[in-house]
């Protein structure tokens, strides 16, 4: 019989899942299997620690089911990751970009060139009010899911030129106005990207 292959580092692994809410059993976010999320184990950085810890030595196949905190899931909410960046920082042209909105998720480049989501809280004619918290922040969750695929990962999947090593492609520059700082820049921002990575 065929040796079964196991996540451990340096494996591609393709998993699908549901997370719950623990406490109002709200359904947060799936990922099917049809379009499962990828990582490499031991190099993928965006992939919340419990899950990380709950998979390791399984196969294609297996189930798994945890509870998870928001110290190794989401991450508690934190007031310092609310902001008020200046509006000159979202002009295009002279005007607001229109993806600009009360509600709406923007992708930001941070100062060490790091691209992370936001939701927009406010929008004044100073500043735009920016919630960095993941959504799920300060959330107990349950994860619900099942290995897809673990296979070796190749070079390219093992040393990602973007940085994420989560399988995503953010490419061909930022061209969306999107106030990151990363306009016309061929390594991309990630505007408008959406990449999945948990």
């Amino acid at each position: 019989m065929e040796n079964k292959e196991i996540i451990d580092n340096g494996k591609f692994v393709a998993f699908a899942y549901t997370v719950k809410d623990a406490d109002t059993g709200e359904i947060l976010f799936e990922a099917k299997p049809s379009a499962p999320d990828v990582m490499v184990y031991g190099v993928s950085q965006e992939v919340i620690p419990g899950l990380v810890a709950t998979i390791k030595g399984l196969g294609k196949g297996d189930r798994f089911s945890v509870t998870l905190p928001p110290a190794v899931a989401f991450g508690d909410r934190l007031e310092q990751y609310v902001q008020e960046i200046p509006v000159e920082a979202f002009m295009r042209d002279g005007k607001m970009a229109v993806e600009v909105k009360e509600g709406g998720i923007l992708d930001m480049m941070t100062n060490t060139g790091d691209v992370i989501s936001g939701r927009v809280v406010k929008v004044s004619p100073e500043v735009v009010v920016m919630d960095f918290n993941h959504p799920f922040a300060g959330k107990t969750v349950d994860f619900d899911g099942e290995i897809v695929e673990v296979r070796d990962a190749t070079e390219e999947e093992l040393h990602p030129k973007h940085g994420c090593g989560c399988g995503c492609s953010h490419h061909g520059g930022c061209d969306e106005g999107c106030g990151c700082g990363n306009e016309g820049s061929k390594e991309g921002c990630g505007c408008g990207d959406s990449c999945g990575c948990h």
